[in-house]
């Protein structure tokens, strides 16, 4: 009977052993897995340029030459490949954002030039100025919530919101 249970205490071990040992990989195995991961991330670096309009056809060239690598099991190469792509990629859609962000700053700078700093009210039967669609014209604030901005910046003029009056000249702040 012990020797039952010893035999079957040998063989769960081995079973176990064997299952459960830590499987380490070949070099090979290490630079096909890196040189995938270097692929794909190039290639979701690429999409999102696309996305973004971003020119990138010199790292897709670079990318297609590191999956022909990859196909030819010049793993090493392909992961170079790879990388050069996605640092190319990243170069490219860097630069656009930060040039998209310097037209957007400077079309902002322009139009805050042409936005009048004070603005004249009218009559309510031909204009219909009350504060909020003062701050509601596209050249005051676009927006008829900030009437409250038009308010505090005039308080000494407007001692009731409600009750604005003709040729009344009210700064606009920015």
């Amino acid at each position: 009977m012990k020797m039952k249970n010893v035999a079957a205490l040998l063989a769960v071990c081995l079973f176990v052993a064997g299952c459960g040992g830590v499987k380490t990989l070949t070099p090979e195995e290490e630079a096909r897995l890196n040189a995938r991961d270097a692929i794909v991330r190039a290639g979701e670096m690429i999409k999102t340029c696309d996305e973004e309009k971003v020119d990138v056809s010199d790292a897709a060239e670079l990318l297609a030459e590191a999956n022909e690598a990859f196909e030819n099991s010049d793993y090493l190469r392909a992961k170079e490949k790879a990388d050069a792509a996605y640092q190319l990629a990243k170069t490219a859609l860097d630069e656009a954002r930060a040039a998209r962000k310097k037209a957007m700053d400077e079309a902002e700078r322009e139009l805050s030039k042409r936005r009048p700093s004070s603005y004249t009210v009218g009559s309510w039967a031909k204009n219909r100025d009350c504060l909020w669609n003062i701050a509601k014209k596209p050249e005051i604030y676009a927006d008829p919530w900030q009437w409250k901005k038009i308010y505090l910046a005039n308080k000494n003029k407007i001692k009731d919101p409600d009750l604005i009056y003709p040729g009344q000249v009210f700064e606009i702040t920015r």
